[in-house]
């Protein structure tokens, strides 16, 4: 059941998502940055929504966008898995709703990249992902409303037990989701999700990145 007055009701939802700890065991299969429950993320979708962000915010650092863009893809699916365990869901025309009124804010897409990636906790966000990251939001919302059997108001504790709930679900379902990494990018750590394997990685630079599409 949708319930509206959760739609604003935690501003701090995305710390939390940046924030959880996912498992899993690596894997480096063929054009796959990662594949979760057999669903591959692959390097080049990985790298056009690298390309789209950097254009937007070209001072950003290649390696550290691609990683926190690949960390949000494994995050939406989770939430996913969470979302349908609990039968929770969020309709399109909601999700639309909310990105309108954020984007209104803002000046627009780029506006969000941008105020994003200069905010206190930092957030690499592509222009074409905005849709999805509202979407995570409202269903993060619904599963700690469905977890605690309560409405979400900021200014109460419940709240904040409501969301680690959340939280823990989320890592209780990764746990069980076969969930691999390409070595080319990191590995899964239980706290901080990926991390490089060395520094710098083997991710391709700003210049590589654009010729690739170009």
């Amino acid at each position: 059941m949708t319930r509206p007055s959760r739609r604003t009701a935690v501003v701090g939802v995305v710390a939390c998502l940046a924030v959880l700890g996912l498992t899993g065991c690596s894997g480096d299969r063929l054009g796959a940055a990662a594949v979760i429950d057999g669903t591959a993320v692959t390097t080049e979708e990985l790298q056009q929504s690298t390309r789209a962000y950097l254009d937007v915010v070209p001072d950003g650092d290649t390696g550290d966008a691609q990683l926190a863009i690949l960390q949000r893809k494994v995050v939406s699916a989770v939430i996913d898995s969470v979302a349908r365990d609990q039968d929770v869901r969020v309709r399109e025309g909601r999700v639309a709703q909310e990105r309108d009124e954020l984007l209104r804010s803002v000046g627009g897409r780029k506006g969000l990249v941008r105020a994003l990636a200069q905010s206190q906790n930092p957030t690499v966000l592509p222009p074409s992902e905005i849709d999805r990251w509202v979407k995570d939001r409202l269903l993060f919302n619904e599963i700690a409303a469905e977890i605690c059997g309560c409405e979400l108001d900021p200014t109460a504790e419940e709240t904040q037990q409501a969301l680690s709930a959340a939280n823990d679900a989320l890592r209780k379902k990764s746990a069980s989701m076969d969930i691999e990494i390409s070595p080319r990018y990191g590995e899964w750590d239980p706290d901080q999700g990926i991390s490089p394997l060395v520094s710098g990685g083997l991710s391709k630079s700003v210049d590589e990145l654009r010729a690739d599409g170009s």
